[in-house]
């Protein structure tokens, strides 16, 4: 791979939990006519870039009393619990209905080599998951109305129906495992995922200091040290570029990387570089060793021009936009008291 990947893969990825737990609903509305508005719940394509769209949220709904928002029955001898969450349970039920849906939506497509035992640990990391943005919701009294779980339900009906006929709906829902009050709990979790992103992610700035600079990547440090050489005679930085970087695709707009915030390159020592220098400066060779390989990389840097207020791509603010989240959610791992069960039932 070259290191045209610097550039961070922004192209916003779902996170499993979500994914696994309502991708069946992309296939149902999906089946309706393309030309409709099918479900104003209907989950984004894990290749979109949803974080954006939540975060232009102005102001959060005003609270009303709490719903359907997915809460674990009482465990029982008949289902024990898998887990608990800052004293929450998961039920063994709870997991055992998340595999199976995870197996129907997915039907083998993705992580076809994971064991059984595997998927087990993936699907209660993504129940866990979702317990804790619920209880952060709570507690940040982020609710979703009953009104507007049975609106979303009632959207996901008609989007059937309009395209399998009365009864459909009733069928889907039996072949894909859900009872009627398992799809409301998943669409209340969904609403109210959307809203703790939308409330965690509202100060994220809609522009930032961000520097347009070039690079080259080379793998040999004796060429390396030439190109430096060169640089420092007064060579032309695009020049060289264009003849010896190893990434073609910049390599053809003399190493251009563009325009970007701090932070949002693969490989920060670039990143870093490119902000420590003045416009017009150029850094000395940068030696990057690839943890996993061992094999070392060499780049040469420079600084075209730097904006102290630049308003951000959508792609860029996508990337803190998720780093921001992912960071929040990090900190609810971290501070949460979490008990798994090897032996379900054993307390």
């Amino acid at each position: 791979m070259t290191d045209y990947a610097l550039r961070k893969d922004v192209a916003m990825r779902l996170r499993l939990w979500f994914v696994a737990g309502l991708l069946i609903l992309v296939g149902l509305v999906a089946c309706s006519d393309e030309s409709s508005s099918a479900t104003s719940v209907a989950v984004q394509d894990p290749a979109g870039t949803p974080f954006d769209v939540m975060a232009t949220t102005q102001a959060l709904p005003t609270p009303v009393p709490p719903t359907a928002t997915p809460i674990p029955p009482t465990p029982t001898p008949a289902d024990p619990p898998v887990a608990t969450v800052n004293g929450q349970p998961v039920t063994q039920s709870q997991l055992a209905q998340a595999v199976a849906q995870r197996n129907l939506g997915l039907q083998g497509a993705a992580d076809p080599e994971l064991s059984e035992a595997e998927i087990q640990t993936q699907m209660l990391d993504i129940l866990i998951e979702q317990a804790l943005i619920a209880q952060a919701a709570a507690a940040n009294n982020i609710l979703v109305s009953a009104e507007e779980v049975d609106a979303a339900y009632a959207e996901l009906r008609q989007a059937a129906e309009a395209a399998g006929g009365a009864g459909s709906f009733e069928v889907w829902l039996q072949e894909n495992r859900w009872t009627e009050a398992d799809l409301r709990a998943a669409l209340a979790q969904q609403m109210l995922t959307e809203r703790v992103i939308a409330f965690v992610t509202a100060d994220v700035p809609a522009t930032a200091p961000q520097a347009h600079a070039r690079y080259i990547q080379v793998d040999d440090p004796v060429l390396a040290q030439s190109l430096a050489d060169q640089l420092l005679a007064g060579a032309d930085f695009a020049t060289l570029a264009q003849a010896n970087s190893l990434d073609q695709q910049t390599a053809r707009d003399g190493g251009d990387l563009g325009w970007f915030p701090a932070g949002t390159l693969l490989v920060p020592e670039v990143d870093a570089a490119a902000f420590s220098l003045q416009p017009g400066g150029t850094s000395p060779v940068i030696t990057v060793t690839n943890a996993a390989t061992g094999a070392a990389s060499y780049y040469l840097v420079q600084l075209i021009e730097i904006d102290p207020q630049r308003p951000l791509t959508a792609d860029a603010r996508a990337v803190l936009l998720q780093e921001r989240f992912e960071s929040w959610l990090a900190q609810l791992w971290a501070n949460a008291e979490i008990v798994r069960y090897t032996d379900p039932g054993t307390q």
